[in-house]
């Protein structure tokens, strides 16, 4: 849902649609989206029937830290980078299924690399909202996007290996 919303606002019922779902599952699941700052009723939009739902136009970052006693939320947490893996699995296959086909120039739009670095705690979160800043600005509405523009999926981790220090006190 957020993915279709990126694309401008929508009904629940629009979204049930497209994803095959209930217009009440999706209503359900905007209101909970809601809930925590993910959507926001789009009230320019709609009447006393309908409701309109967007996405903030500022980034939104959802962080869990395990074991805070919120079972649901770290559940639901725990599913949502599940669909993240599996949306890049997707993604890599759809890649390599076309990667014959894409020539030069789509060799030229392709990127797959990792690196190792050292960094504090500090400096990945300013990593993280850099890249975050620039792949967002990136996410248009299809009337704001140049000519010639074409879907790429745009992965980005950073996983630590050993554990921070804590803060000195």
């Amino acid at each position: 849902m957020l993915g279709l919303l990126r694309e401008g606002p929508a009904t629940a019922s629009q979204l049930g649609r497209a994803l095959g779902e209930s217009s009440g599952a999706t209503s359900y699941h905007l209101r909970v989206l809601a809930s925590v700052g993910m959507v926001e009723e789009d009230v320019d939009r709609g009447n006393a029937r309908e409701r309109w739902w967007r996405r903030p136009d500022e980034i939104v970052i959802v962080s869990a830290v395990p074991g805070t006693g919120d079972e649901e939320y770290e559940a639901a947490q725990a599913q949502l980078k599940a669909v993240f893996l599996e949306f890049d699995e997707q993604a890599m296959e759809r890649y390599l299924q076309l990667r014959e086909q894409l020539g030069e120039r789509g060799e030229e739009a392709t990127y797959i690399g990792n690196f190792r670095v050292e960094a504090t705690v500090e400096e990945i979160s300013e990593l993280r909202e850099t890249v975050l800043r620039l792949v967002d600005a990136l996410r248009r509405p299809p009337e704001a996007r140049p000519e010639g523009t074409i879907p790429v999926h745009v992965t980005f981790r950073a996983l630590p290996q050993a554990l921070p220090p804590e803060p000195a006190a």
